[in-house]
């Protein structure tokens, strides 16, 4: 039978999209490293996880909530063994600054510090829980189909982050720690740079001046996805911003460094679940 294909890039359902989980085994195989065209908001409710990123390491625990900017590559791995309970609430951007108004921008958390594709806050008992009742709320009102469901949703997606907004207005936001291996983050920085180029790894190799093998390694073992998948990813997730902002497929194609529109269409499928074409029609 064929592997089920784990996509490392998830192209969101819905503008909202809200989930309160509760996992009691072992999420070795859940927590994959990946990417989304969408700002993700993670709550944690119980348990203890260390969030990977380009940028670093961060250790999460009850009370910790996280803003992870759209197209930022991220992970976990689960430190304790009881259960991890968290909410988890996926945004379009786009649709974010739809809610916002003149006075209140919504996307604030997200938007400030380019240098930071993520930010943590901490939230009292009494917040959290505030937290949690509006997160449920949201869930139920997104999957329901009476007449109001809609507007309850805006309006408990709107309260959820007022909330985040005034801590990141009233308190200084630690930094993740540097925990990249030197290596990897050198690999991370030829990639961004030469990202609309066709990357290969003689050229991987001399640019960290290290055997390509070795470094293909390190990586793998550092951010538990490949080296060759994740400049894949990186290239579709550039061809998702290109498609969104109305270059044709083809042109986002040769942008993107993959110079064959048979194989670009086919990759791009395969990690999005649909044609760019069809993402971009429906992104419009």
């Amino acid at each position: 039978m064929e592997r089920a294909v784990i996509r490392k890039f998830t192209a969101l359902e819905a503008d909202v999209v809200c989930e309160c989980k509760t996992i009691k085994e072992s999420i070795e195989s859940s927590m994959y490293f990946h990417n989304h065209d969408g700002h993700e908001i993670l709550l944690v409710l119980s348990g203890i996880l260390d969030l990977y990123t380009e940028s670093g390491k961060i250790r999460l625990e009850r009370g910790d909530l996280v803003c992870v900017d759209e197209y930022c590559f991220h992970g976990a791995d689960l430190i304790s063994n009881e259960k991890y309970d968290r909410v988890v609430i996926n945004i379009k951007g786009d649709y974010l600054e739809k809610l916002s108004s003149d006075q209140t921008n919504l996307a604030f958390c997200f938007s400030q510090d380019t240098s930071r594709s993520v930010r943590v806050i901490h939230l009292s008992e009494v917040e959290m829980e505030e937290m949690k009742r509006y997160a449920i709320s949201l869930q139920e009102s997104l999957l329901g189909k009476k007449v109001g469901d809609d507007l309850r949703a805006e309006a408990f997606l709107k309260l959820i982050m007022v909330i985040i907004m005034h801590h990141f207005l009233n308190y200084e936001i630690p930094r993740p720690v540097e925990t990249i291996p030197q290596l990897v983050k050198e690999t991370f920085s030829y990639i961004e740079k030469h990202l609309t180029e066709e990357i290969t790894l003689k050229k991987l190799e001399d640019h960290v001046h290290h055997n390509g093998t070795y470094l293909s390694r390190c990586f793998k073992k550092t951010m538990g996805i490949s080296l060759q998948q994740f400049i894949i990813v990186k290239k579709i997730t550039l061809s998702c911003k290109l498609l969104k902002e109305g270059y044709s497929p083809c042109d986002a194609c040769f942008m993107t460094g993959f110079n064959n529109y048979s194989n670009y269409s086919r990759t791009f499928s395969k990690q999005v679940g649909m044609s760019p074409k069809k993402y971009q029609m429906k992104n419009r």
